[in-house]
């Protein structure tokens, strides 16, 4: 058995707002990476803006807290003033929302790539950087 641990995949708003709106694909894809041992970050910031985007889904809040029941899924909170004055500082440099802009915080920081369905709105904001975003894109199957 292998020692290496894969690299984490920090999860965008987009996609956990296609998770609370129950893509039956995309659920299976991130039950897969958790069987497999590939660790995911959802940054609370993120959630809730997946949350706000779903106002009024039956169960949303559910389905996003049953993230925490993975075993390969950290939520990652917003810790202290540090983190804070980092999460303002990606704001300001990038112009994206506070719950993108955490992902693109701790994206950054950690050098792990963003699992996206759109690695196009990423674009503009790694630019903004002094080291690029790195983003994998999920892509919608072939009907």
């Amino acid at each position: 058995m292998s020692d290496h641990t894969p690299t984490p995949y920090i999860l965008d708003t987009s996609v956990l707002q296609e998770l609370v709106r129950g893509d039956g694909d995309l659920i299976s894809l991130i039950q897969d990476f958790d069987r497999t041992g590939q660790p995911m970050v959802a940054p609370v910031l993120a959630v809730a803006g997946a949350l706000l985007a779903n106002r009024g889904v039956a169960d949303a809040e559910a389905l996003l807290a049953g993230l925490s029941a993975f075993g390969s899924v950290v939520v990652a909170p917003l810790d202290g003033v540090d983190q804070a004055a980092d999460l303002i500082d990606m704001i300001s440099a990038t112009g994206l929302d506070p719950w993108d802009a955490h992902v693109a915080a701790i994206a950054n920081i950690s050098v792990c790539p963003i699992l996206t369905m759109n690695a196009a709105v990423w674009q503009d904001s790694s630019a903004a950087l002094e080291h690029p975003l790195h983003t994998i894109e999920i892509a919608e199957p072939d009907n």
